[in-house]
């Protein structure tokens, strides 16, 4: 008996295939079953150096009660190890997500006894709640990523939120692009706001609120017609901070038309802020981001076209560009997209113009050469303009 392990210790036993298994107890549920960690090794002696690293992992804290976790103790965990590869902003949304609707929801679950109709019912009651499909998904991407460094862990076998699905939803309000007509509109509406300028040079340049807020003078190199994005503002619990881009495509060399160019020129001789910050306040300091979503509402109240948020602004440029048959590519990288799919997916909308220039018919269609594209209307102004044959 002098070989005898203590209670806790484990043991290895040989199985009748030769090879060895090892087993270690972490403790005991509430019906008082043993709670085991064990493997299979091919000898004895691998078996013997797994157990007894497992033991040791187990008595430094490494290797929690699987039964003992809940949610809510195992997110806020997982998001501090998330901390250093998340925005400040992202890390706040995270945060905020998880002290207002996951550990409500499910914060008591263990996560091995987490099943996935445990996490459907819980968005379920979200979209009944009346909470937007945006925030469903939030929720969803992050109690999949949560999930899933318990897995990695082998603190649960499977993933539950892979699978659960989200509720089906009726369309709601989605992003919009301004065609042609509705750019002039919403431009003529901007008048002579002191921040006109600011609408014009997003349209034409597609930065995002925050980086056209943070932009100085320092950035702009108008002899060569070049800007470079390298500072973003961001809002984090209302508290406006300066740092870098969103992603690391978002830091990025922007070439300026010469049309805009002069509108930069021209803003640069009113005086405005010359060496700081290319678009400011009344007072010479940088523009708070949120201010510039209002004021965009405003504009385009005042033109009748609806709601159009900031945000909408940068949609249009990315849809006139790749309506004028620019590279999704090329459009990707100059709006600081990490994917190209992005682009196509989330950004890309399609003009009535397009569906009328892209109209053909059957014989059209058939003809084994080059097209000319047509609409039927542009074909009735051209029969019409044709000359009389001599």
């Amino acid at each position: 008996m002098a070989g005898r392990r203590d209670n806790g210790e484990g043991c290895v036993k040989q199985l009748p295939s030769g090879s060895y298994r090892w087993q270690i107890t972490l403790g005991f549920d509430e019906r008082g079953k043993q709670l085991l960690k064990s493997g299979t090794e091919k000898t004895k002696r691998d078996a013997e150096r797994a157990r007894v690293q497992a033991l040791a992992d187990y008595q430094r804290g490494l290797l929690p009660t699987p039964s003992q976790i809940r949610l809510a103790d195992w997110l806020p965990r997982w998001l501090e190890l998330k901390r250093p590869n998340l925005a400040p902003k992202t890390f706040a949304n995270y945060s905020y997500v998880i002290d207002k609707h996951l550990t409500p929801l499910l914060g008591q679950r263990k996560l091995q006894d987490l099943k996935p109709s445990d996490v459907r019912a819980a968005y379920v009651r979200l979209s009944d709640n009346g909470f937007s499909k945006s925030l469903l998904h939030q929720v969803r991407v992050i109690l999949r990523q949560a999930l899933q460094e318990a897995v990695f862990d082998e603190i649960v076998a499977r993933n539950v939120a892979e699978v659960a699905r989200l509720p089906s939803f009726r369309r709601g309000k989605t992003s919009r692009a301004l065609d042609s007509q509705e750019v002039e509109a919403f431009l003529k509406a901007a008048g002579k706001h002191r921040l006109s300028v600011l609408f014009e040079f997003v349209i034409a340049t597609g930065l995002r609120r925050g980086e056209v807020c943070a932009l100085r003078w320092a950035h702009l190199d108008l002899e060569q017609g070049l800007l470079r994005v390298r500072e973003n503002i961001t809002v984090v619990n209302g508290k406006a901070t300066l740092g870098a881009p969103k992603t690391e495509s978002g830091i990025r060399d922007l070439h300026l038309a010469l049309e805009t160019v002069e509108l930069l020129r021209r803003h640069r001789q009113e005086g405005i802020n010359p060496g700081g910050h290319v678009f400011a306040n009344a007072r010479g300091q940088r523009l708070y981001p949120d201010s510039l979503t209002k004021l965009a509402g405003k504009i385009a109240a005042k033109a009748s076209l609806g709601e159009v948020r900031f945000h909408d602004l940068r949609h249009t440029y990315a849809s006139l560009m790749l309506s004028r048959g620019v590279p999704m590519e090329v459009v990707s990288e100059k709006l600081g997209h990490s994917r190209p799919s992005t682009t196509a997916d989330i950004y890309r909308h399609i003009f009535v113009e397009e569906h009328e220039r892209h109209t053909f018919s059957l014989g059209d269609l058939l003809t084994p050469k080059p097209l000319k594209i047509r609409s039927a209307a542009r074909r009735v102004e051209e029969d019409t303009d044709e000359e009389p044959a001599a």
